[in-house]
């Protein structure tokens, strides 16, 4: 008996750790016991209890507790009581809105409180069907009835009525295999390096570099298979931090002016790299003015 209480606190413990809903369900209902020489041929009442974890969209496992007190055996004024304990897998079938029938299975162990006329504690298989009605979204009702076949030749008919109490939701794990398209990969060709220089502290692009602008956006229009990353650069007179914007900002400029000539700007990113990487000293009026300057890296599509 210990063996079966502990197997159950241990099922118990991996149904509530799984990621599924679960139920309650307080029933009662009947025991009839047939063909059964030891007891008297009658229904006696049951109380029951059992908790459930949907492991599938359609399946349950659940383990339940069956209580009948006083059972009248066949000797008269005799009586006693049963503890049945169970495990059950339940399969559900979907056939009308809101109602669903199921059929279960399983095995479990029944506690006799005295042994007369050998009645003894032992384990039993059982199977059956039943009715679910979902009738609220947190109340279901829920009737079955159950053959239970003990291990020392008895029989049993149970038939229950109770109501379940779902919580939480079911979340079944699906691997999805989504089909992407391979990303392109693109090549650097060269680096073009535009005669565009800025005044100090300005992104303003002035018209005498709008020639050498329009050559590139000839050259991006003649080859439809490569793309620019345009990046803006700067001097060290200011602080890091807003030479990074300003140098983004003069990035940006020029990639507008470029838009402008026809060319998509879907093909064209932008990138500032502020006082990152000069090409002349900063320590000099000439190298700050070489320095504020825009790039442009030239990819094909592989």
């Amino acid at each position: 008996m210990k063996k079966i209480f502990s197997l159950s606190l241990i099922l118990s413990s991996v149904l509530f750790a799984a990621n599924n809903q679960f139920e309650i369900t307080p029933q009662i209902g009947g025991s009839w016991h047939v063909n059964n020489q030891r007891m008297a041929d009658d229904i006696d009442l049951s109380y029951g209890l059992k908790t459930a974890a949907r492991v599938a969209p359609e399946v349950l496992v659940e383990l339940g507790y069956d209580w009948i007190t006083h059972a009248k055996q066949s000797i008269p004024d005799n009586k006693t009581s049963f503890n049945r304990y169970y495990l059950n897998v339940v399969k559900e079938f979907e056939v009308w809105q809101n109602v669903s029938p199921y059929i279960l299975g399983g095995v479990g162990y029944e506690k006799v409180s005295n042994n007369l006329q050998s009645l003894d504690s032992t384990p039993f298989g059982q199977y059956g069907v039943g009715l679910r009605w979902e009738a609220f979204e947190y109340l279901h009702f829920k009737t079955e009835l159950r053959h239970l076949m003990s291990f020392d030749g008895r029989s049993d008919v149970v038939a229950m009525l109770g109501f379940a109490i779902p919580f939480g939701s079911f979340r079944e794990e699906r691997a999805e295999v989504t089909m992407q398209e391979p990303k392109p990969v693109l090549i650097l060709s060269h680096i073009h390096s535009f005669n565009v220089q800025f005044a100090s502290d300005s992104a303003v692009v002035d018209p005498s570099y709008f020639a050498e602008i329009e050559d590139f956006a000839k050259y991006m229009e003649q080859n439809p298979d490569k793309t620019a990353i345009i990046s803006g650069h700067t001097d060290s007179t200011e602080s890091a931090a807003y030479n990074q914007k300003l140098s983004e900002k003069r990035a940006q400029s020029v990639k507008e002016e470029i838009v402008k000539q026809g060319i998509a700007p879907e093909r064209l990113e932008i990138i500032g790299y502020g006082e990152e990487k000069p090409i002349a000293s900063n320590k000099t009026k000439e190298g700050r003015q070489k320095n504020r300057r825009v790039e442009a890296e030239i990819y094909h599509v592989k």
